[in-house]
């Protein structure tokens, strides 16, 4: 794959922060679970978001990792719908933007993600459609596109005091209501451990998850670079077009800072 120019790379990092694409708070990738650094083998998804917050899975089926079923050939990790992935160290409650590359087995209930405290943020697929809870408490958000089980779907959500938006495939598709989780997300693929009745069920390609809120042009940017992880892989006439995004995911990354 072709890098893009370091002048042409900071020049878009420059031109974030001049528009004001960079928030003044702390923002940084949290959790990056990709599904060429799953091990079938052991059932451990390797973190690579550089914190060591590996994802183990336990349950009746190891998941397998099947090649090729994205878009464009990339492997997806295969989720039996009998257990769950605990991250080594729980995500600490607070504000989320999360992503991720799914394609749910049908359109039941699945959790992406959740945790054990009646204030932890769930995020799901339910009846077919995004759906974000406060830990089975109160529903935060709905999406009201359809979430394909025939193909893949790339779907992000942002949770915060004063609300946030939720996407399907680049195209906005439902708010979430005010809400400050006081509960970390512990869980992958599943709501609430071993015992929660929402295993995800399906294909898992990629999962992210950042702290804090990120900006729409920032959204729009980790959407667009995933969309080329995934579904295309540009010719070298386009980078300069992606500049933007793959330079907002650089400062994202290159200037973050610690969590106060």
């Amino acid at each position: 794959m072709k890098k893009l120019p370091i002048a042409v790379r900071c020049a878009a990092i420059a031109g974030l922060i001049l528009a004001g694409g960079l928030s003044a708070s702390a923002q940084s990738l949290v959790l990056q679970l990709q599904a060429a650094n799953y091990n079938p083998a052991t059932g451990v998804w390797t973190d690579t978001s550089g914190n060591g917050d590996n994802a183990t899975y336990s349950g009746s089926a190891i998941p397998t990792l099947v090649a090729g079923v994205t878009p464009n050939g990339s492997a997806a990790v295969d989720f039996g719908n009998a257990g769950v992935m605990s991250l080594a160290t729980a995500i600490p409650a607070g504000n989320y933007t999360a992503f991720a590359y799914i394609m749910p087995l049908d359109g039941g209930d699945h959790a992406i993600f959740g945790g054990t405290g009646y204030s932890a943020v769930e995020w799901r697929t339910y009846q077919g459609h995004q759906n974000v809870l406060n830990e089975w408490n109160a529903q935060i958000g709905g999406g009201s596109g359809t979430i394909s089980s025939s193909g893949f779907n790339l779907i992000d959500m942002t949770v915060s005091p004063s609300g946030g938006v939720m996407n399907l495939n680049g195209v906005a598709d439902g708010t979430t209501s005010g809400f400050t989780p006081t509960a970390p997300i512990t869980f992958i693929g599943n709501n609430y451990g071993a015992g929660g009745g929402e295993a995800f069920a399906g294909d898992i390609a990629e999962v992210d998850i950042y702290n804090g809120v990120l900006s729409p042009t920032q959204i729009s940017g980790i959407e667009e670079n995933l969309m080329s992880e995934y579904v295309t892989t540009p010719e070298p006439t386009t980078w300069v077009m992606m500049a933007g995004g793959f330079g907002m995911l650089f400062a994202i990354r290159r200037f973050r800072r610690p969590q106060a």
